[in-house]
């Protein structure tokens, strides 16, 4: 996604990611006491339950922020689940990406790319050791799932203050700090929303802070910490009748 794009990415993750069903290699478990975490969750250190929430739900958001869909597949209306693999070392790091189904037109490509771009891990551990361990995971890619476009929807859109266009200065970004949020309809009327989700990624930092419509402590200090470079994604959920539907802003950072 990664950024997110005008099709719609479906990833599911959470109960496949920690699967025992493949054969384990000799130098990684395939399962271990305390399996890897996704980075960005260290402050629930003790509380085991609440950081493998937090660690399925920042691996989502990175997944959204950085898959790209093929202009191949879209072309060709390729549509389908790619299976991974992949180890974390003892280090945390992404190593050995591998496919293990594809579904062709660029998708395990992009599969595997958005792997590389992954930031350190959390790495598991067994038996009070620090291990490697392989994780597989599904990346389902599909052209029409019932939800809105998530980027630049025609039905709404994302206003913030005095930002403008998709490049923006950092210091422009954090002037507006201060101002209101708002999505409108196509007719230029205001609409409430709520989820709304700040990403933010340069680099291998990867962080999102997600909140109920106001910004809260964690979204205004990716804001205070953001630099050029960086990319900055704004995503809220908007109730239209009976539909959810997911409408998202994208800026690039600069000087």
């Amino acid at each position: 996604m990664i950024p997110m794009k005008k099709i719609y990415i479906s990833l599911i993750v959470i109960s496949f990611l920690f699967s025992t069903n493949f054969f384990a290699q000799p130098e990684a478990l395939v399962h271990a006491e305390e399996m890897p975490y996704f980075s960005g969750c260290e402050k629930y250190k003790y509380k085991k339950e609440k950081k493998r929430i937090c660690s399925n739900e920042r691996m989502v958001s990175f997944l959204a922020f950085n898959v790209e869909y093929p202009e191949e597949a879209k072309v060709a209306g390729t549509e389908g689940t790619v299976y991974v693999s992949f180890i974390i070392d003892e280090e945390g790091r992404v190593t050995k990406p591998s496919i293990i189904r594809d579904i062709g037109d660029g998708c395990g490509a992009a599969a595997i790319d958005v792997l590389n771009k992954m930031p350190k891990w959390e790495p598991g551990k067994d038996k009070g050791e620090i291990v490697s361990v392989k994780l597989n995971l599904p990346i389902h890619f599909y052209l029409k799932n019932g939800v809105s476009n998530p980027l630049d929807s025609d039905d709404y859109k994302i206003t913030w203050g005095t930002l403008k266009g998709n490049k923006i200065a950092v210091d422009e970004l954090k002037a507006n700090l201060g101002k209101i949020i708002m999505v409108r309809n196509r007719f230029g009327d205001p609409v409430s929303f709520d989820a709304l989700n700040f990403s933010y990624q340069r680099k291998k930092n990867f962080q999102t802070a997600t909140s109920n419509g106001i910004l809260n402590k964690k979204q205004k200090k990716i804001i205070k910490k953001a630099k050029a470079g960086g990319k900055f994604y704004i995503e809220v959920v908007v109730h239209d009748g009976n539909k959810k539907i997911k409408v998202g802003r994208e800026f690039e950072l600069v000087e």
